[in-house]
């Protein structure tokens, strides 16, 4: 048997606690310029192909229901931020396909019941009963409307911060869709709200500040979950410029986005409650 002398074993058994440290910081804390990264909990899954390969776009439509239930429930909140590491995963399109989706159905089925509403309440016979609605048009109008604003803006902001901005740590396309497809959620709330105005077509006034006040709301509300998370990557993105060149890039960015969000608000007045 050959005893080691002390100051060896010590020595041996300090490089070994060292070096479980190390392994326990770069699982937990791991860094990539600025933004952390999800600790490594399972292998990721690897998808072969090209673009003109179906294989290739199954990342990302590859999301658990409880996840997507999760990403629902956590927009709901417009003050929510995202975990750092999160701008540097692919987002899923599942979400914004759907969501969008079930927003189109829900403000042309309230709309179209509001008018049911209204039509019920000025009618005294049968053949009264008349909606003078064109439905198809207004199918056409919202497919367009939201489907163009949640794909067509983050596009555009990405080509921005990439081309034009040179961002190193750039977040995927499909993260800036998602946040701009889940926040579309808060505008059920103003939809459903909607309604009402079918009880008020006699009364002008208050008729058209329930209009107004739903548009404002779900302006308001998805506005704030989209800008809330954007500024909080702009900061991560812009971190290494000195306060005042931050600030200015930050300030400029996010009046830039502000600009077609009260645009598009305005559109979805247009589209479903009549002209301005």
């Amino acid at each position: 048997m050959v005893i080691e002398p002390d100051h060896l074993v010590n020595k041996n058994t300090s490089s070994a606690h060292d070096s479980m440290q190390d392994v326990e910081f770069n699982a937990d804390t791991s860094v990539s310029g600025n933004m952390t990264t999800q600790p490594a909990s399972s292998p990721k899954k690897s998808y072969n192909g090209g673009p003109f390969s179906l294989n290739y776009y199954r990342r990302y439509f590859d999301i658990s229901t409880l996840d997507f239930f999760k990403s629902c429930y956590r927009s709901l909140n417009p003050l929510s931020k995202l975990d750092s590491y999160e701008f540097q995963e692919v987002g899923d399109l599942y979400g914004p396909i759907w969501v969008t989706a079930t927003l189109i159905f829900l403000l042309f089925f309230c709309n179209s019941f509001a008018e049911l509403l209204s039509s019920l309440g000025h009618s005294k016979d049968d053949k009264d009963v008349v909606i003078h609605v064109n439905y198809f048009k207004i199918i056409l109008s919202s497919i367009n409307l939201l489907y163009g604003y949640t794909f067509l803006v983050p596009t555009v902001l990405w080509a921005v911060l990439k081309f034009y901005l040179k961002v190193a740590d750039l977040a995927p396309l499909t993260r800036f869709i998602s946040i701009y497809a889940y926040a579309n959620l808060l505008w059920v709330p103003a939809a459903v709200l909607s309604i009402f105005r079918g009880l008020l077509s006699s009364h002008r006034f208050l008729d058209g500040c329930l209009k107004w006040g739903c548009i404002l709301l779900g302006c308001v509300l998805s506005g704030c979950s989209i800008l809330v998370k954007l500024n909080q990557y702009f900061h991560i993105v812009f971190s290494n410029e000195n306060a005042e060149e931050q600030k200015k890039h930050i300030l400029l960015l996010m009046s830039l986005l502000a600009i077609p969000h009260l645009g598009f608000a305005l559109a979805v007045k247009v589209a479903f409650f009549g002209t301005l």
